[in-house]
């Protein structure tokens, strides 16, 4: 018996954004913008930044080493609120698996801050978590020391200037707020008070869905290693977010986000990718859970090589992959999708579609053409599209060459085998 069209779990509204960050990494994730720091007016003496970067030093060795004292020695505390943000970060830290902590001062970047003894200087921070990440993540803000009492010391007194002339770096969640750090098999899950408790179930679903993944993706794609993935009941890290296709990010279930090793040059390689999942899907059932991290570990899984391929391959990849651990009679249709094949489609969507009204009719469009591909050419099929729909390759020429049919009939024949499966 053909299984039912069905609605998704209610805090399911598969409304995934992954493939529109997969795809901007076409451009800078962070872009500068306006006019570069101005240059110092004044040759500063050399000890001042040999000053600074030692206390830069002392703060990363406090870090690594967890070493709370230490670390409060390099930071001025006579501001109430900056100290707790730094006790809050250094708490934050303490939690995460460093392998690489690097702070230094760029180069010919130092400035007075005005008439006072005070300076400004950019910051350049490598930060590369353990087993997690191929490569130290860069990032670049602009600080400010001041000397301590002993005239001998800078210490810090801020770790962002809202008067600088570029754009900030993106920020991770251990830069918003306090967060509580859990790990499992390969697995980091970065949760904060409000998601905490919910810690076992993400690591679960995570570890035992990157094996389900792991056996369905061919053999030359290679395992990513660990994941790390966000479940954060505060909405500042999503709303912090650039290159989202909606406009209220409570609409996503599930995002997959590019970390790119240099954050001024996003288009670059990578250091990892990182799973963002809505808290909100933690209400509903366990297969539902299950089939959104399978989803994302299959963006995560494809990294770099689905860069440039329309969403509707990135997708729909995910999708089928998601759903073959669930037997055919209970994989679930997104209950838009029979509508949209009813008022008739015959176009593959579009990228903006996935961020429009009919977006769950199109999630499931794509994944039902990929079910039509691999049913008629063999999964195999699937894999040669993601490499020749790469980089922006004309659809219509990949398609005919690969498959020897035109994208309408491609798009036609996904749906008629979506409707036939569910009627």
């Amino acid at each position: 018996m053909p299984p039912s069209p069905a609605a998704p779990p209610a805090s399911s509204r598969v409304r995934r954004a992954v493939a529109t960050f997969l795809l901007v990494l076409a451009a800078p994730l962070l872009v500068a913008c306006g006019d570069e720091p101005p240059a110092a007016t004044s040759d500063p003496e050399a000890g001042v930044v040999d000053a600074i970067q030692q206390t830069l030093r002392q703060r990363a060795r406090a870090l690594v080493g967890r070493d709370r004292l230490r670390f409060d020695r390099t930071y001025a505390r006579r501001d109430a609120d900056f100290a707790a943000e730094q006790g809050r970060y250094y708490g934050n830290l303490e939690q995460l698996p460093i392998e690489t902590l690097r702070f230094e001062v760029s180069h010919g970047s130092l400035e007075p801050d005005g008439d006072s003894d005070a300076y400004w200087a950019v910051v350049t921070v490598r930060l590369q978590l353990e087993g997690y990440d191929v490569a130290p993540v860069i990032t670049r803000d602009r600080w400010r020391f001041a000397p301590a009492r002993d005239g001998r010391r800078y210490l810090v007194t801020a770790t962002t200037d809202p008067e600088w002339g570029r754009a900030g770096p993106q920020p991770q969640p251990w830069d918003l707020g306090e967060i509580e750090v859990r790990d499992g098999p390969g697995v980091l899950a970065v949760l904060d008070a409000g998601t905490v408790v919910h810690a076992d179930e993400v690591i679960d679903s995570v570890s035992e869905s990157r094996f389900a993944v792991r056996s369905v993706l061919p053999v030359d794609i290679d395992d990513p290693g660990g994941v790390v993935v966000y479940v954060l009941s505060d909405g500042a890290f999503l709303d912090s977010l650039d290159g989202l296709p909606v406009t209220d990010p409570d609409r996503l279930d599930g995002a997959t986000v590019p970390v790119p090793r240099d954050a001024e040059t996003g288009g670059g390689k990578v250091a990892s990718y990182r799973i963002v999942l809505n808290p909100d899907v933690l209400d509903g059932d366990e297969e539902g859970l299950d089939r959104l991290v399978r989803h994302e570990l299959t963006h995560v899984a494809v990294g770099d090589r689905g860069r440039g391929v329309p969403l509707w391959l990135s997708e729909g990849l995910a999708e089928y992959v998601s759903v073959r651990p669930i037997s055919p009679s209970a994989r679930r249709l997104q209950t838009d999708a029979l509508s949209l094949a009813a008022s008739g489609v015959d176009r593959l969507p579009a990228d903006e579609d996935f961020a429009g009204e009919d977006a769950e009719g199109w999630y499931a469009v794509s994944w039902w053409v990929c079910e039509y591909v691999a049913a008629n050419y063999g999964e195999d099929a699937l894999w040669a599209l993601l490499d020749g729909l790469a980089g922006g390759a004309d659809q219509e020429s990949v398609v005919s060459e690969q498959l020897g049919i035109s994208t309408t009939d491609l798009v036609t024949n996904g749906v008629d085998l979506m409707t036939r499966t569910y009627s």
